[in-house]
């Protein structure tokens, strides 16, 4: 998938040439041309993320995240294996409740307002965030990328760190999706790659998501310059299998930057700041 490449805001002033009558003709075929091209490049990306400066004269940095993924083809009549047997991601685990601190607001999904894919494979979950966070009213609701995304920033409109929960076609385990892992990390990961200058990816492999198993990776990067000048890019993208053996689950993003100051690293994603709160609280199915 073709993402497009991230807009910034110009400040040459354009210089003014003889106008030659021949050449009218041309350019407007030239610029016909490149409309197209560029209708067709915003319409191939499905996911995004932004970090942005309110005024158009600063530069936009746009983060993609992944189109939904075909439904990986679990293997019939496997037989179960001492992994298998000690798998979390099954049905009728008992997860713990979570005791939120003060300040905390419950989100919950909800079908009512979905449309298109996010419809087609909604899955139910909540989580907790605080409630100084700000929730993204374009999420969660018709034509919406995302089922939520939630973000705490800095003025005008800088993100310190954000959490977005999107869709993730699964076989219906870790195990049945293990064997692709791989392959959809790297694809999220060639898609951010085209967005954040200085991309690299840090790590990748298996995790947990309180008591559910997952895959990720981590990532890095710089913004562009900015009014509070080049500061880093720090992220992370975690696969979570539903608990159901159905085909729903759930891909979690987290972007952060180094305008946290209680975040140094990429190693702080999900460990530092205030995301533990959103990973820990995290519970698949009605609350």
């Amino acid at each position: 998938m073709l993402a497009p490449q991230p807009a910034i805001a110009g400040s040459a002033q354009a210089i003014q040439r003889p106008v030659k009558k021949s050449k009218l003709p041309l350019v407007l075929g030239i610029l016909a041309v490149l409309l197209v091209l560029a209708v067709g490049a915003v319409g191939a990306a499905y996911f995004f993320l932004v970090i942005k400066p309110r005024s158009e004269k600063r530069p936009v940095i746009t983060r993609h995240e992944p189109t939904p993924q075909p439904t990986i083809k679990s293997t019939q009549n496997q037989e179960p294996t001492p992994s298998d047997l000690g798998n979390t991601n099954t049905t009728g685990t008992e997860v713990p409740p979570y005791s939120p601190p003060a300040g905390a607001v419950q989100f919950v999904n909800s079908k009512k307002n979905l449309d298109g894919k996010l419809a087609e494979h909604y899955v139910d979950f909540s989580f907790y965030y605080p409630k100084s966070w700000q929730k993204d009213p374009k999420a969660g609701v018709p034509g919406a990328r995302n089922f939520v995304k939630v973000e705490r920033g800095l003025p005008p409109n800088y993100t310190l760190e954000n959490f977005a929960v999107g869709l993730y076609a699964s076989a219906g385990s870790v195990e049945n999706d293990r064997a692709a892992f791989h392959a959809l990390a790297e694809k999220l990961s060639s898609q951010f790659a085209e967005s954040i200058g200085n991309y690299h990816k840090a790590s990748e492999g298996e995790t947990k998501v309180g008591l559910y198993d997952g895959y990720e990776f981590r990532f890095e990067g710089l913004s562009q310059q900015t009014d509070k000048g080049q500061f880093k890019i720090w992220g992370r993208a975690i696969f979570l299998p539903p608990v159901d053996g159905g085909n729903n689950g759930v891909t979690l993003l987290m972007l952060t930057t180094s305008l946290a100051p209680e975040l140094k690293s990429v190693d702080d994603v999900g460990e530092k700041g205030d995301l533990p709160m959103l990973l820990q609280s995290f519970r698949f199915g009605k609350p």
